[in-house]
């Protein structure tokens, strides 16, 4: 099989100049660390609370009890959502200028599958935390009452989540892919890699709406942990083509040293 040799004259071309090389290395460890870690604490704590028979009065028992390991599960996932944002967009720094639309569209339905999920995220965070406590009180609504509030908040966060963050998410990232297989400036095996991670969120998607949540989660932690693992593939396969980048340069300069001077082969034939 014949190696691949990237077209590194192209990134000439692309949207970003070498000098932002930088961010596209920081945005790769970011969303490595970002999805680890959410990943890591969400399983902690559906370990902690037994989750596997998932019922609102369980997760409405459990958010009392350990309230500050809740609020790290959101805050993790909320710094995992945004890395995927500035991951595709670390993406769109790589990429040839004739790349711009179908980059700009992916982008765009980036931003909205981040808010989505800030908006979920943030109400699971505080109101459904704060009805939680109420539960855990004594308050003026009964138990049944409390478990049905909570219950539509779950269903909302579950939606915007699940279904519509994760099918934004997915057909974003497939418009890298598309880009990937395309471009002159990354290896090919790059976008092969982007595709099981953009289809886990496809399919995670898919099964929210199916009314298949189990499978819909145990399809976000694969993908989110698979998200983690693409993260560092791709940040070391740019890294590397950004460093052969540098290497001619090098080489030029070099050759350019050890030339003679004009001047001194002129007098040479004069004399």
């Amino acid at each position: 099989m014949a190696e691949f040799i990237p077209d590194t004259t192209a990134l000439v071309s692309a949207p970003s100049p070498m000098r932002r090389h930088r961010f596209v290395q920081i945005t790769c460890l970011f969303a490595t660390i970002a999805h680890t870690v959410a990943t890591l604490i969400c399983v902690y704590a559906f370990r902690e609370g037994n989750f596997s028979d998932f019922t609102p009065a369980r997760l409405m028992e459990f958010v009392p009890r350990h309230l500050v390991l809740w609020r790290f599960c959101c805050l993790s996932a909320i710094l995992s959502s945004v890395s995927s944002l500035v991951f595709i967009l670390a993406m769109r720094e790589v990429l040839e200028e004739k790349f711009r639309f179908i980059i700009g569209v992916a982008v765009c339905l980036s931003v909205l599958a981040c808010s989505q999920d800030l908006a979920a995220v943030s109400r699971m965070m505080v109101l459904f935390s704060d009805i939680a406590l109420q539960g855990n009180a004594i308050c003026t609504y009964t138990g049944n009452e409390l478990v049905q509030i909570g219950w539509t908040l779950i269903n909302q966060s579950i939606t915007e989540t699940f279904m519509v963050s994760s099918f934004l998410y997915g057909t974003a990232g497939l418009g890298i892919c598309y880009c990937l297989s395309r471009t002159r400036v990354l290896p090919r095996s790059l976008a092969w890699a982007h595709l099981p991670v953009w289809f886990c969120m496809l399919a995670t998607a898919v099964s929210t709406f199916a009314g298949f949540l189990p499978v819909a989660m145990s399809l976000m932690f694969a993908g989110n942990l698979g998200l983690s693992f693409l993260a560092a593939f791709s940040g070391v396969s740019i890294d590397a083509v950004l460093q052969q980048k540098k290497e001619p340069k090098a080489e030029t300069v070099a050759v350019t040293a050890d030339a003679p001077e004009p001047a001194d082969s002129a007098d040479k034939s004069a004399i």
